[in-house]
């Protein structure tokens, strides 16, 4: 799971790097604490800019794709193309 969207529809929860990335967002009013989640994930609200949620919505992506096992890894599809920073 990389992204989560709870029954209230308020906006997305997503994963950062670390808490101090998380807090670092939190601070700068990109998202607030994201509720039931470690402290490493933040809730991104709806009113938020596409370029900002894409943003988040992407490196979550990359974030838990990472941490899975080199066999998980390669049974995914490739990236899309038109990801910037596009790590295959």
């Amino acid at each position: 799971m990389f992204v989560s969207i709870g029954t209230m529809d308020t906006g997305m929860s997503v994963k950062c790097p670390d808490i101090e990335t998380a807090a670092m967002l939190i601070d700068a009013g990109e998202g607030e604490r994201a509720p039931y989640f470690h402290r490493s994930w933040i809730h991104v609200p709806w009113g938020a800019d596409e370029t900002v949620l894409r943003h988040r919505i992407e490196n979550s992506y990359r974030l838990i794709r990472a941490g899975l096992t080199k066999k998980a890894q390669a049974a995914l599809a490739a990236f899309p193309e038109d990801w910037p920073d596009r790590k295959a």
